[in-house]
């Protein structure tokens, strides 16, 4: 059987074609796999109260809110954070668009709720999500006409 030009450039394009779609299928499960595990490795990081050093464990704080935090504000890759600063008041989530501020709550309030725990004491409250806004988000405002 003798392959004439015309089918042969076929078959290669026919190839090449399949190639290409198994690479971006490879490539497509393989960010989903990577962001599956980098949003794991998030969540394991606030399992604990404490830290092995047995320090305030600052991100289980973040974990636990998450679901408020999901509501206040359409935050994308909440687990790509830039840095966590503690301020007197508490402290606040820096990430690349936005900030999340926790309040220190009162020593009083928190044994009414972990009662019996005195190593549980401090206690963190969900108090600001700030989300930057970019051009895409906003939505036209109507126009008010007094005339």
């Amino acid at each position: 059987m003798v392959i004439g030009g015309t089918n042969r450039m076929f078959m290669l394009t026919f190839v090449l074609f399949v190639l290409c779609v198994i690479m971006f299928f490879v490539l497509v499960s393989r960010r989903k796999y990577e962001k599956t595990l980098q949003w794991d490795n998030f969540i394991r990081r606030g399992q604990s109260r404490k830290t092995d050093s047995g320090d305030t464990n600052h991100w289980y704080f973040v974990i636990r809110d998450l679901d408020k935090i999901k509501a206040l504000a359409d935050i994308r890759n909440i687990e790509r954070v830039a840095r966590l600063e503690i301020t007197p008041a508490g402290f606040v989530v820096h990430g690349a668009d936005y900030e999340i501020a926790f309040d220190r709550v009162p020593d009083s309030a928190a044994l009414q709720t972990y009662p019996g725990q005195p190593d549980t004491l401090e206690d963190f409250s969900l108090a600001l999500v700030k989300r930057k806004l970019y051009p895409w988000d906003m939505k036209p405002q109507p126009s008010i006409d007094n005339s």
